[in-house]
């Protein structure tokens, strides 16, 4: 019982954490881009490769290039 309650407290915590606000830097010669997903990249309306990211070294972030500026 004690294992099951110890698993939901740390689930609760994963789930509650907030998405990283700065995200890290990538690029192959100089950092040029911010890991990302794929989804993310495209909807910021970047270009994303995938192998470009090696900070985090996972398969679903990658790096996202040419991001436009926002406008405000």
């Amino acid at each position: 019982m004690k294992l099951l309650t110890v698993i939901a407290a740390i689930a609760s915590l994963a789930l509650a954490a907030p998405n990283d606000p700065n995200p890290a830097p990538c690029g192959r010669s100089d950092p040029s881009g911010i890991c990302t997903t794929k989804e993310t990249c495209y909807k910021k309306g970047g270009f994303y490769v995938q192998r470009d990211c090696t900070f985090y070294n996972v398969l679903d972030i990658g790096c996202c290039y040419s991001i436009p500026d926002e406008k405000k």
